[in-house]
């Protein structure tokens, strides 16, 4: 009599998923502008490459970009007890078209021009599903600028009668994971 013969094999299989946000500052890790001329005072300083941050994201989930900033204003470097406002500085983040970035309103959502501010400040919101990708598609320009009417008061430094100095404060971007 012949049995028939069974046999079993159990093979495991498993998946790690290891999370990856990654935020690179490529160009404009340090600006600084000069104001020299009274039409600087008086017009301020407007955005150009050398006031243009360059940074990429490499994230494996829909992410947000915020920034911070370190002070509560600028504080001079020669006089500790001379400041300036924060929103002097008006800053936009646009997508880096010339490197292939991903769309505005599709894949996230920039921040439009503004000055800085104490506390932290989405500059990036990543639109659900469509927001993760390598840094060739969230590659991002942060486009400064000085005393260009994002200002709250809406007052030139030359009406605002700022102590020469050398004001300085940092800007923080922090990369988080969406919820």
């Amino acid at each position: 009599m012949a049995q028939p013969v069974s046999d079993n094999a159990v093979i495991p299989v498993s998946v790690t998923l290891n999370s990856i946000l990654r935020l690179t500052v490529v160009t404009g890790g340090n600006i600084e502008f000069v104001v020299n001329t009274i039409d600087q005072y008086t017009n301020g300083i407007a955005n150009a490459p050398r006031y243009t941050t360059n940074f990429t994201v490499a994230s494996s989930v829909d992410f947000n970009v915020n920034m911070d900033v370190e002070d509560a204003s600028f504080l001079g470097q020669d006089n500790p007890s001379n400041n300036m406002a924060l929103d002097n500085v008006g800053y936009a983040v646009f997508p880096n078209s010339a490197a292939g970035a991903g769309v505005d309103g599709t894949n996230w959502n920039l921040q439009a021009i503004t000055g800085l501010v104490t506390g932290s400040t989405p500059i990036v919101t990543g639109i659900a599903g469509n927001a993760a990708g390598n840094s060739v598609q969230n590659n991002f320009d942060i486009r400064w600028e000085l005393a260009r009417g994002t200002q709250v008061s809406g007052l030139s430094l030359l009406q605002q009668s700022i102590a020469p100095d050398r004001y300085v404060t940092n800007v923080y971007l922090q990369l988080v994971a969406a919820p």
